[in-house]
């Protein structure tokens, strides 16, 4: 099922396409949104649900976890809209109607029920959305965050952690049977992530190569459901080396500075969903699904996408 070929059809290359792809998305849903328009909003509930419902159950959780923090982001907007002389000047105040304001509500309550649903179908997703949840609902009923600086270095901090918890249970001889127990971090797990760190070490610095994970790995090779690592940073360092690890870990920072472009209400929902998706991609093979790294995408979209760009939109005929 999983063999890493370095072509354009290889999630080394289908991934960041589609992050990027999700990015303009992002910036161009939250433009029509800012002007009253729901359709952009709803036709990507429809396809994002259409495409999440049959894969894999905890791609289909992360994609719901998403979804929560875009009706975090949405309603973010759309409360600002309805107070013209709120702080979080940021965001243009268009003359929204009262029909308006209830089509968009009811549009964000309708995403809401579905990112819920898909996210209750994997229990590691249900761990993360917790927080994230809770995060969304502070920011969006205190309409400010913590400096972005502050998350961007928090964010950063969570994520190292994540992926030195996952080296050292990977490295273990024993898996804890408390985790072996678990449907989500079963014993499987500790296989993969065994044979991924001994073939990073034979390579580190460079790695072996695109597609060299399966074959190195019995179980791997045995199963097609377990072809990859299950964990993202794992599966880069063992195939790109500490190279590829490296450039992993630039692009998520990067995506942590992109969304502080927003203001700290915005930025604390987009920059704790993106940590989120890490987190769980450290424990997990999220990069085989291109409508996670789309749907990550439309989240940094929203959030960073310069005031500049939807201004200038705004002000076309």
């Amino acid at each position: 099922m999983v063999q890493y070929d370095l072509g354009l059809t290889s999630p080394y290359v289908v991934s960041p396409a589609t992050l990027i792809l999700g990015t303009f998305a992002g910036g161009f849903i939250r433009r029509e949104w800012l002007r009253g328009k729901i359709l952009v909003l709803f036709i990507l509930l429809l396809l994002a649900t259409a495409i999440s419902l049959p894969i894999y159950a905890n791609a289909s959780a992360a994609v719901g976890g998403l979804l929560i923090a875009l009706v975090g982001l949405g309603a973010l907007d759309l409360r600002a809209a309805m107070q013209p002389d709120h702080s979080l000047s940021e965001s243009p105040r268009p003359a929204l109607t009262e029909d308006h304001v209830l089509l968009q509500a009811s549009v964000l309550a309708l995403i809401l029920c579905v990112g819920v649903l898909l996210a209750l179908d994997a229990q590691a997703a249900i761990a993360l959305t917790v927080p994230l949840a809770i995060v969304v609902v502070l920011a969006v009923w205190t309409q400010t965050g913590p400096p972005q600086w502050l998350t961007v270095v928090l964010g950063t901090l969570v994520a190292i952690g994540a992926v030195l918890i996952v080296v050292f249970l990977g490295s273990r001889p024993a898996w804890p049977s408390w985790l072996a127990s678990s449907d989500s971090l079963s014993s499987a797990r500790h296989t993969l992530w065994s044979d991924a760190l001994s073939l990073w070490g034979t390579s580190p610095l460079f790695g072996s190569g695109p597609g060299s994970f399966t074959p190195s790995s019995e179980l791997a090779s045995s199963s097609t459901t377990l072809a990859a690592v299950h964990s993202l940073p794992l599966q880069v360092g063992s195939e790109l080396g500490a190279v590829g690890a490296v450039l992993l870990g630039l692009l998520f920072v990067g995506g942590l500075a992109f969304a502080a472009r927003g203001n700290r209400a915005v930025a604390f929902i987009a920059m704790t969903a993106w940590t989120a998706l890490a987190i769980h991609s450290s424990i997990d093979h999220l990069e085989d699904f291109p409508i996670v790294g789309f749907m990550g995408g439309v989240i940094l979209g929203w959030a960073g996408i310069s005031q500049r760009f939807i201004g200038a939109s705004r002000r076309k005929p």
